[in-house]
């Protein structure tokens, strides 16, 4: 039986993607998941999912609430920090991340989700008002919301949010950047203790390594024309992954 991976329909997944495309990922069924970790989180504990490549705060937050139902953090899938990005309105007031310490209102993609943790670890590293918070959805609805008024910002992983900012949708911030891995791979007791495990972080290690192994051309080629990214903004992520 396949391993049902969840991971987000992003350029972190273009290995995955790739390896998938080109019939070189035997045993492995990529699920996408739009609204990101908390949502995996959930289908890995439902049982929907029996692995799941998350952002590592996500899991973290999600492993400490529920701690008796067996979740864990299984390994690393990228080791570089993942740069998050704060947006805004694009007529927006505020010029600087510490304009946001009076206890802003953070649109989420989910309770739980990285966009959720990631706000609380800026306000307290920017020793901010505790921030509040509305569940929105997916980036594409976090946008709606700041454009609405509806919060006055978010959280976002920050190549993605290129193409909102090229497009005037909402407005850059700045970057919160934390010390961990970015990526992180999520499983229950089960499945961890399994030989399934090793088996998985073979084929995403075996992956991985044809994927960074190709030319640049080829890879920004096929991010850029399976997900929609710009080049440049491939580029950019490529110097730093």
């Amino acid at each position: 039986m396949a391993v049902r991976l969840g991971c987000v329909p992003e350029h972190f997944s273009a290995p995955l993607l790739y390896a998938a495309a080109q019939g070189e990922l035997a045993g492995v069924e990529l699920v996408m998941c739009k609204l990101g970790t908390g949502d995996m989180v959930q289908r890995v504990l439902a049982g929907e999912l029996d692995a799941a490549i998350c952002v590592t705060e996500g899991l973290v937050a999600g492993i400490a609430k529920h701690a008796d139902r067996g979740l864990k953090l299984c390994g690393t899938y990228v080791e570089s920090p993942l740069p998050w990005a704060v947006s805004v309105r694009a007529d927006s007031p505020l010029s600087t991340l510490d304009d946001l310490a009076f206890g802003a209102m953070f649109g989420i993609s989910r309770e739980g989700s990285g966009s959720e943790v990631m706000a609380r670890y800026a306000s307290s590293r920017y020793e901010w008002k505790a921030p509040r918070f509305a569940v929105l959805g997916d980036v594409d609805s976090l946008v709606r919301g700041v454009q609405q008024g509806a919060v006055d910002a978010f959280l976002w992983e920050r190549t993605t949010m290129e193409r909102h900012y090229a497009a005037g949708a909402v407005r850059y911030l700045g970057t919160v950047r934390p010390p961990w891995p970015a990526f992180s791979l999520a499983a229950l007791q089960p499945f961890a203790a399994s030989d399934r495990l090793p088996q998985l972080a073979a084929a995403l290690h075996a992956a991985t390594r044809r994927f960074m192994e190709l030319p640049e051309d080829r890879r920004i080629a096929f991010v850029r024309d399976t997900l929609g990214y710009s080049a440049d903004d491939v580029r950019v992520w490529l110097d730093y992954v």
